[in-house]
């Protein structure tokens, strides 16, 4: 619950600012702070290393992308009455994303294989007593 109640703080905090943010990344700080702030409580370092790598690593790779479509689209846009440059990076479009259709159907991903079964030993935290 301070996870979903810090998120929705900081989203509704930063849209009232006009700040733009990922709700990714707000999420799962939240939920690594809840896991840090609670005693019993267990964080996961190797994922969250492993998910601090990937970002890092898809921003620049998204500008780099981005670039090259756009260099590709603006160095053919004087062929063929300017339709060549965006034409050609929409088939690119479409073949790359049949290329991970395609692969993504050698190894189809269902709950059996989604991840490992987690084993903590931890069980259902009790409700605080209320004593009147």
């Amino acid at each position: 619950m301070a996870a979903e109640a810090s998120s929705a703080a900081v989203i509704l905090a930063s849209s009232h600012l006009g700040f733009a943010l990922s709700t990714t990344h707000v999420a799962t700080g939240s939920i690594l702070g809840t896991g840090l702030g609670r005693r019993g409580a267990e964080v996961r370092w190797g994922v969250a290393l492993r998910m601090v790598v990937a970002w890092l690593v898809t921003l620049p790779a998204a500008a780099l992308v981005g670039a090259a479509m756009y260099g590709i689209a603006n160095g053919l846009s004087g062929v063929a009455g300017g339709w060549l440059g965006p034409f050609v990076v929409f088939a690119m479009l479409l073949a790359m994303a049949g290329y991970l259709v395609a692969r993504s159907r050698r190894t189809p991903i269902g709950a059996h294989n989604v991840n490992d079964d987690w084993d903590t030993g931890l069980g259902p935290t009790p409700a605080p007593s209320t004593s009147a």
